[in-house]
Protein backbone atom coordinates (compact mmCIF):
# COMPACT_ATOMS: atom_id res chain seq x y z
CA UNK A 1 0.00 0.00 0.00
CA UNK A 2 3.23 2.36 0.80
CA UNK A 3 4.44 1.73 -2.39
CA UNK A 4 0.88 2.44 -4.17
CA UNK A 5 0.68 5.75 -2.34
CA UNK A 6 4.02 6.77 -2.84
CA UNK A 7 3.28 6.19 -6.97
CA UNK A 8 0.06 8.34 -6.29
CA UNK A 9 1.49 11.39 -4.06
CA UNK A 10 4.98 11.59 -4.95
CA UNK A 11 4.70 14.90 -7.34
CA UNK A 12 2.43 16.55 -4.16
CA UNK A 13 4.99 15.34 -1.95
CA UNK A 14 8.08 16.17 -3.73
CA UNK A 15 6.61 19.98 -5.27
CA UNK A 16 6.09 20.67 -0.93
CA UNK A 17 10.14 19.41 -0.74
CA UNK A 18 11.47 21.76 -2.91
CA UNK A 19 9.07 24.78 -1.38
CA UNK A 20 10.63 24.06 1.98
CA UNK A 21 14.02 23.45 0.47
CA UNK A 22 13.61 26.86 -1.49
CA UNK A 23 12.72 29.14 1.73
CA UNK A 24 15.20 27.52 3.39
CA UNK A 25 18.10 28.36 1.00
CA UNK A 26 16.10 31.89 0.86
CA UNK A 27 16.05 32.36 4.57
CA UNK A 28 20.04 31.27 4.29
CA UNK A 29 21.14 33.49 1.85
CA UNK A 30 19.42 36.79 3.74
CA UNK A 31 21.61 35.64 6.85
CA UNK A 32 18.82 34.55 9.18
CA UNK A 33 19.75 32.62 11.98
CA UNK A 34 19.87 28.70 12.12
CA UNK A 35 17.26 28.41 15.05
CA UNK A 36 14.96 30.62 13.27
CA UNK A 37 15.31 28.48 9.74
CA UNK A 38 14.82 25.48 12.30
CA UNK A 39 11.29 27.20 13.99
CA UNK A 40 10.34 27.79 10.34
CA UNK A 41 10.99 23.88 9.62
CA UNK A 42 8.99 23.00 12.73
CA UNK A 43 5.80 25.07 11.95
CA UNK A 44 5.94 24.00 8.39
CA UNK A 45 6.45 20.55 8.81
CA UNK A 46 4.06 19.75 12.05
CA UNK A 47 0.98 20.93 9.42
CA UNK A 48 2.07 19.20 6.90
CA UNK A 49 2.36 15.63 8.42
CA UNK A 50 -0.97 16.08 10.47
CA UNK A 51 -2.35 16.54 6.58
CA UNK A 52 -0.14 14.19 5.01
CA UNK A 53 -1.20 11.37 7.77
CA UNK A 54 -4.94 12.17 7.15
CA UNK A 55 -4.30 11.50 3.20
CA UNK A 56 -2.29 8.21 3.57
CA UNK A 57 -5.03 7.28 6.19
CA UNK A 58 -7.68 7.83 3.42
CA UNK A 59 -5.62 6.71 0.88
CA UNK A 60 -5.40 3.34 2.92
CA UNK A 61 -9.06 3.11 3.41
CA UNK A 62 -9.96 3.27 0.12
CA UNK A 63 -6.94 1.10 -1.21
CA UNK A 64 -8.19 -1.97 1.40
CA UNK A 65 -11.90 -1.31 0.11
CA UNK A 66 -10.74 -1.94 -3.49
CA UNK A 67 -8.69 -4.62 -2.55
CA UNK A 68 -11.58 -6.42 -1.09
CA UNK A 69 -14.33 -5.87 -3.57
CA UNK A 70 -15.06 -2.87 -5.49
CA UNK A 71 -18.72 -3.44 -5.81
CA UNK A 72 -18.58 -2.99 -1.87
CA UNK A 73 -16.91 0.99 -2.38
CA UNK A 74 -19.66 4.01 -1.76
CA UNK A 75 -18.97 6.07 -4.59
CA UNK A 76 -19.33 8.86 -2.11
CA UNK A 77 -16.17 7.58 0.20
CA UNK A 78 -13.71 8.53 -3.00
CA UNK A 79 -12.28 12.01 -2.94
CA UNK A 80 -10.06 12.25 -5.27
CA UNK A 81 -12.32 13.16 -8.73
CA UNK A 82 -10.03 11.01 -10.88
CA UNK A 83 -10.33 8.18 -8.59
CA UNK A 84 -13.93 8.51 -8.60
CA UNK A 85 -13.99 8.28 -12.36
CA UNK A 86 -11.88 5.21 -12.39
CA UNK A 87 -14.39 4.17 -10.23
CA UNK A 88 -17.20 5.10 -12.61
CA UNK A 89 -15.16 3.20 -15.50
CA UNK A 90 -14.81 0.07 -13.11
CA UNK A 91 -18.74 0.09 -12.05
CA UNK A 92 -19.66 0.35 -15.85
CA UNK A 93 -17.26 -3.02 -16.82
CA UNK A 94 -18.54 -4.71 -13.57
CA UNK A 95 -22.30 -4.35 -15.25
CA UNK A 96 -21.02 -5.47 -18.80
CA UNK A 97 -19.40 -8.50 -17.44
CA UNK A 98 -22.21 -9.48 -15.64
CA UNK A 99 -24.50 -9.24 -18.67
CA UNK A 100 -22.45 -10.97 -20.23
CA UNK A 101 -21.80 -13.43 -17.77
CA UNK A 102 -25.28 -14.09 -17.45
CA UNK A 103 -25.98 -14.10 -21.45
CA UNK A 104 -23.57 -17.07 -21.35
CA UNK A 105 -25.03 -18.78 -18.57
CA UNK A 106 -28.56 -18.34 -20.40
CA UNK A 107 -26.87 -19.73 -23.68
CA UNK A 108 -25.09 -22.62 -21.88
CA UNK A 109 -28.17 -24.00 -20.40
CA UNK A 110 -30.26 -23.38 -23.16
CA UNK A 111 -27.62 -25.36 -25.32
CA UNK A 112 -27.33 -27.87 -22.49
CA UNK A 113 -31.62 -28.04 -22.34
CA UNK A 114 -31.70 -28.85 -26.33
CA UNK A 115 -28.86 -31.38 -25.97
CA UNK A 116 -30.70 -32.97 -23.75
CA UNK A 117 -34.14 -33.30 -25.94
CA UNK A 118 -32.03 -34.23 -29.01
CA UNK A 119 -30.44 -37.13 -27.46
CA UNK A 120 -33.34 -38.31 -25.73
CA UNK A 121 -35.14 -37.65 -29.73
CA UNK A 122 -32.22 -39.63 -31.46
CA UNK A 123 -32.67 -42.76 -29.14
CA UNK A 124 -35.72 -44.19 -30.95
CA UNK A 125 -34.17 -44.46 -34.06
CA UNK A 126 -31.36 -45.97 -32.82
CA UNK A 127 -33.56 -48.42 -30.70
CA UNK A 128 -35.24 -49.00 -33.15
CA UNK A 129 -32.44 -50.25 -35.40
CA UNK A 130 -31.12 -52.36 -32.66
CA UNK A 131 -34.59 -54.01 -32.36
CA UNK A 132 -34.10 -54.44 -36.38
CA UNK A 133 -30.32 -55.57 -36.60
CA UNK A 134 -31.79 -58.65 -33.68
CA UNK A 135 -33.74 -60.09 -36.07
CA UNK A 136 -32.85 -62.46 -38.46
CA UNK A 137 -33.03 -61.85 -41.64
CA UNK A 138 -32.61 -58.35 -41.08
CA UNK A 139 -34.78 -55.81 -43.09
CA UNK A 140 -32.83 -54.11 -44.96
CA UNK A 141 -35.39 -51.35 -45.82
CA UNK A 142 -36.67 -50.70 -42.31
CA UNK A 143 -32.74 -50.46 -40.90
CA UNK A 144 -32.13 -47.81 -43.81
CA UNK A 145 -34.75 -45.93 -42.82
CA UNK A 146 -33.96 -45.70 -39.39
CA UNK A 147 -29.88 -45.15 -40.64
CA UNK A 148 -31.74 -41.73 -42.45
CA UNK A 149 -33.73 -40.76 -39.66
CA UNK A 150 -30.57 -41.18 -37.43
CA UNK A 151 -28.65 -38.69 -40.26
CA UNK A 152 -31.26 -36.33 -40.07
CA UNK A 153 -30.73 -36.13 -36.89
CA UNK A 154 -27.51 -35.15 -37.18
CA UNK A 155 -28.20 -33.00 -39.62
CA UNK A 156 -30.70 -30.88 -37.21
CA UNK A 157 -27.94 -30.86 -34.43
CA UNK A 158 -24.93 -29.34 -36.70
CA UNK A 159 -27.26 -26.83 -38.36
CA UNK A 160 -28.21 -25.70 -34.76
CA UNK A 161 -24.72 -25.40 -33.56
CA UNK A 162 -24.06 -23.69 -36.48
CA UNK A 163 -26.76 -21.21 -36.29
CA UNK A 164 -24.70 -19.13 -34.25
CA UNK A 165 -22.19 -17.98 -36.92
CA UNK A 166 -24.78 -17.63 -39.84
CA UNK A 167 -24.15 -14.54 -40.87
CA UNK A 168 -21.03 -15.43 -42.36
CA UNK A 169 -21.89 -18.61 -43.89
CA UNK A 170 -24.55 -17.26 -46.20
CA UNK A 171 -23.45 -17.59 -50.00
CA UNK A 172 -26.56 -15.75 -51.85
CA UNK A 173 -27.22 -16.69 -55.70
CA UNK A 174 -30.16 -16.90 -57.57
CA UNK A 175 -31.83 -20.52 -56.66
CA UNK A 176 -34.50 -22.28 -58.82
CA UNK A 177 -36.56 -23.38 -56.28
CA UNK A 178 -38.88 -26.57 -58.06
CA UNK A 179 -34.93 -28.95 -58.49
CA UNK A 180 -34.04 -28.13 -54.66
CA UNK A 181 -37.25 -29.28 -53.56
CA UNK A 182 -37.60 -32.29 -55.82
CA UNK A 183 -34.03 -33.35 -54.58
CA UNK A 184 -35.25 -32.63 -51.30
CA UNK A 185 -38.39 -34.84 -51.95
CA UNK A 186 -36.01 -37.70 -53.76
CA UNK A 187 -33.94 -37.63 -49.97
CA UNK A 188 -36.83 -38.12 -48.11
CA UNK A 189 -38.38 -40.81 -50.51
CA UNK A 190 -38.23 -43.79 -48.24
CA UNK A 191 -40.42 -41.46 -45.48
CA UNK A 192 -43.17 -41.17 -48.44
CA UNK A 193 -43.09 -44.46 -49.45
CA UNK A 194 -43.38 -45.96 -45.41
CA UNK A 195 -46.32 -44.09 -45.50
CA UNK A 196 -47.51 -44.27 -49.05
CA UNK A 197 -48.14 -40.53 -49.17
CA UNK A 198 -48.38 -39.09 -52.72
CA UNK A 199 -46.44 -36.08 -52.80
CA UNK A 200 -46.60 -33.12 -55.72
CA UNK A 201 -44.69 -30.13 -56.58
CA UNK A 202 -45.93 -27.98 -58.76
CA UNK A 203 -44.38 -25.21 -60.81
CA UNK A 204 -41.93 -22.90 -58.59
CA UNK A 205 -39.99 -19.94 -58.68
CA UNK A 206 -36.42 -18.90 -59.21
CA UNK A 207 -35.13 -16.54 -56.11
CA UNK A 208 -31.94 -15.32 -54.53
CA UNK A 209 -30.98 -16.89 -51.55
CA UNK A 210 -28.54 -19.05 -49.89
CA UNK A 211 -29.57 -23.00 -51.53
CA UNK A 212 -27.87 -24.73 -48.61
CA UNK A 213 -30.30 -23.47 -46.01
CA UNK A 214 -32.98 -22.93 -47.95
CA UNK A 215 -32.82 -27.08 -48.53
CA UNK A 216 -32.81 -27.29 -45.12
CA UNK A 217 -35.91 -25.14 -44.19
CA UNK A 218 -37.91 -27.52 -46.58
CA UNK A 219 -36.61 -30.60 -45.25
CA UNK A 220 -37.37 -29.49 -42.00
CA UNK A 221 -41.07 -28.55 -43.32
CA UNK A 222 -41.91 -31.80 -45.05
CA UNK A 223 -40.36 -34.11 -42.67
CA UNK A 224 -42.62 -32.19 -39.72
CA UNK A 225 -45.49 -33.03 -42.60
CA UNK A 226 -44.45 -36.66 -43.55
CA UNK A 227 -44.44 -37.29 -39.37
CA UNK A 228 -47.95 -35.54 -38.74
CA UNK A 229 -49.71 -37.18 -41.97
CA UNK A 230 -50.90 -40.48 -41.59
CA UNK A 231 -52.81 -40.72 -45.28
CA UNK A 232 -53.41 -38.55 -48.35
CA UNK A 233 -50.87 -36.46 -49.83
CA UNK A 234 -48.39 -33.29 -49.33
CA UNK A 235 -48.66 -30.19 -51.92
CA UNK A 236 -45.48 -27.79 -53.07
CA UNK A 237 -47.01 -25.23 -54.84
CA UNK A 238 -46.31 -21.10 -55.01
CA UNK A 239 -48.75 -18.07 -54.66
CA UNK A 240 -48.30 -14.25 -54.38
CA UNK A 241 -44.93 -13.93 -52.25
CA UNK A 242 -44.62 -17.37 -50.43
CA UNK A 243 -44.15 -20.76 -51.55
CA UNK A 244 -46.35 -23.21 -49.57
CA UNK A 245 -46.07 -26.90 -47.99
CA UNK A 246 -49.46 -28.19 -47.41
CA UNK A 247 -50.90 -31.82 -46.03
CA UNK A 248 -53.79 -33.58 -45.08
CA UNK A 249 -52.39 -34.51 -42.07
CA UNK A 250 -54.17 -34.54 -38.22
CA UNK A 251 -53.69 -30.72 -38.21
CA UNK A 252 -52.45 -28.30 -35.50
CA UNK A 253 -54.43 -27.43 -32.04
CA UNK A 254 -55.48 -23.49 -32.05
CA UNK A 255 -53.64 -23.20 -28.66
CA UNK A 256 -50.22 -24.49 -30.18
CA UNK A 257 -49.92 -22.77 -32.99
CA UNK A 258 -48.61 -19.22 -31.38
CA UNK A 259 -45.74 -21.38 -30.13
CA UNK A 260 -45.16 -24.20 -33.39
CA UNK A 261 -42.25 -22.43 -33.75
CA UNK A 262 -40.35 -21.61 -29.94
CA UNK A 263 -36.96 -23.54 -29.30
CA UNK A 264 -38.26 -26.98 -27.42
CA UNK A 265 -41.88 -26.66 -28.00
CA UNK A 266 -43.89 -29.58 -30.16
CA UNK A 267 -47.16 -28.99 -29.02
CA UNK A 268 -49.80 -31.51 -28.52
CA UNK A 269 -49.14 -33.76 -31.06
CA UNK A 270 -45.32 -33.88 -30.67
CA UNK A 271 -46.14 -35.38 -27.43
CA UNK A 272 -48.89 -37.55 -28.04
CA UNK A 273 -47.03 -39.48 -30.91
CA UNK A 274 -43.38 -38.34 -28.81
CA UNK A 275 -42.18 -37.79 -32.87
CA UNK A 276 -40.77 -33.98 -31.85
CA UNK A 277 -37.92 -32.32 -30.32
CA UNK A 278 -39.47 -29.05 -31.58
CA UNK A 279 -35.97 -28.30 -32.98
CA UNK A 280 -37.03 -28.63 -36.49
CA UNK A 281 -39.59 -25.69 -36.76
CA UNK A 282 -36.98 -23.55 -34.45
CA UNK A 283 -33.95 -23.58 -36.40
CA UNK A 284 -35.95 -22.99 -39.86
CA UNK A 285 -37.69 -19.86 -37.99
CA UNK A 286 -34.13 -18.55 -37.34
CA UNK A 287 -32.55 -19.51 -40.65
CA UNK A 288 -35.47 -17.68 -42.47
CA UNK A 289 -35.03 -14.81 -40.21
CA UNK A 290 -31.86 -14.44 -41.24
CA UNK A 291 -31.80 -15.01 -45.03
CA UNK A 292 -34.72 -12.17 -44.86
CA UNK A 293 -37.53 -14.44 -45.68
CA UNK A 294 -40.49 -15.08 -43.31
CA UNK A 295 -42.25 -18.33 -41.97
CA UNK A 296 -45.88 -18.59 -41.30
CA UNK A 297 -48.25 -21.44 -40.52
CA UNK A 298 -51.90 -21.99 -41.07
CA UNK A 299 -53.65 -25.51 -39.92
CA UNK A 300 -57.30 -26.75 -39.04
CA UNK A 301 -57.44 -30.21 -36.76
CA UNK A 302 -58.75 -33.56 -38.95
CA UNK A 303 -57.91 -31.44 -41.79
CA UNK A 304 -53.95 -30.24 -42.43
CA UNK A 305 -51.09 -27.88 -41.79
CA UNK A 306 -49.77 -25.48 -44.50
CA UNK A 307 -46.64 -23.62 -43.87
CA UNK A 308 -45.64 -20.68 -45.75
CA UNK A 309 -42.29 -19.14 -46.86
CA UNK A 310 -42.19 -15.61 -47.57
CA UNK A 311 -39.94 -14.09 -49.84
CA UNK A 312 -39.26 -10.62 -50.20
CA UNK A 313 -38.17 -10.33 -53.60
CA UNK A 314 -40.82 -7.97 -55.59
CA UNK A 315 -39.49 -9.89 -59.13
CA UNK A 316 -39.98 -13.67 -59.25
CA UNK A 317 -38.14 -15.44 -62.37
CA UNK A 318 -40.73 -17.94 -64.17
CA UNK A 319 -39.31 -21.37 -64.87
Amino acid sequence: MIKAYYHARWMVWLSLLTLLLTGLLANWLVNVSIEVILNMWLFALIPLLVIGGYDLWRFNREWQQLQADVSLLDDTQITDPLGHVYYQKIQSLQQTVRKNSDTYRDREQEMLDTLQLWTHQIKTPLTALDLLLQVEPVNANDARLEISKINRYLTVMLNYLKLTTLNTDLVLTEVALKPLVNETVRDLAKLFIAKDLTVSVEALPTVVSDSQWLRFIFEQLLTNAIKYTPRGSIRIYAKGDAVFVADTGIGILPEDLPRIFEQGYSGYNGRANQKASGLGLFLSRQIAEKLGLRLTVTSKVGVGSTFAIHFPQTRWLAE
